[in-house]
């Protein structure tokens, strides 16, 4: 007698085919999500680990106490009292000295405006510019002033180093209180991954300090919150200063919008939420 082979119709196999795909578009989107903000996560790790150590190894190498004294902050030009990113054509000229002392300990390797520039049609220089985004704001922004290209591909922008930084209005309170910035030395934005996207603040951008002993203190974390809450302190306010909630949205006293009287865009806290409550975990 001749065997019967058993196989799967053509249907069968179809609609297995069929449930696998419904399946794998249910879970790929969250498996992709989660990957993400794993990536995100370690970059920010590897270059708050380099920043940190980069800004302490200029104060051990001029054995200094703070940062304002180190030959790198010196090198700031006496006529202007801070290296900034904005200011046009002029900030070459006030910053040259100071980027090249920061190339000591950093791998810088492009400092220019925007992403990358050409030359117009009309022979004048024009600027690509850094697209990026407030969390959970879909409107688009961009930025055309000098950026800080750093060789593992990260982006640090709108940053402001003090030649003298200024002194917290109440440093006998946050030291009561167990903070470490007495002093702003500087603070700026970096973009973890470059302009790869999703230029997202609490996703990909992250907002710090730089204190006067060349320490990185997360906007919105346990530094931030404290200097704030010394105005006026009350432990109710200190709290309110420490949960940001998962939003990232606004910080303290400002709402979770934008407010243009505060300048506290949506997404600026997230870095305080991610490392000082969340663990390095980006529950949000």
């Amino acid at each position: 007698m001749k065997k019967i082979k058993k196989a799967f119709t053509l249907a069968e196999v179809l609609i297995t085919l069929g449930v696998i795909g419904v399946v794998a578009s249910i879970t790929l989107p969250t498996l992709i999500k989660e990957y993400n903000k794993h990536a995100w996560v370690n970059s920010l790790k590897e270059n708050y680990s380099l920043l940190n150590q980069g800004f302490k190894k200029m104060i051990a190498d001029d054995g200094v106490e703070f940062i304002e004294d180190t030959e790198v902050w010196r090198a700031i030009n006496g006529d202007y009292d801070a290296c900034r990113s904005s200011g046009g054509l002029y900030v070459p000229d006030y910053c040259k000295d100071f980027y090249a002392q920061l190339k000591k300990y950093f791998k810088i390797i492009l400092i220019d405006r925007g992403v990358d520039d050409y030359i117009g049609s009309h022979g004048e220089t024009e600027y690509m510019p850094y697209k990026y985004k407030y969390r959970n704001i879909s409107d688009e922004r961009r930025y055309t002033e000098y950026i800080i290209h750093l060789s593992n591909g990260a982006m640090i922008w709108d940053y402001y180093f003090y030649k003298n930084p200024p002194m917290e209005a109440f440093p006998r309170v946050i030291h009561a209180l167990g903070g470490h910035m007495y002093k702003q030395a500087g603070y700026f934005n970096i973009d973890v991954n470059g302009n790869r996207g999703p230029n997202e603040f609490g996703k990909d951008i992250f907002r710090f300090f730089i204190t006067e002993r060349g320490q990185l203190a997360p906007y919105g974390g346990n530094d931030h919150a404290i200097v704030k809450a010394s105005y006026n302190f009350t432990q109710e306010k200190l709290e309110k200063c420490k949960a940001n909630g998962g939003s990232c949205g606004g910080y303290c006293d400002n709402t979770s919008r934008y407010d243009d009287s505060n300048n506290v865009p949506p997404g600026y806290s997230c870095a305080g939420l991610l490392i000082d409550q969340l663990n390095w975990k980006m529950d949000y």
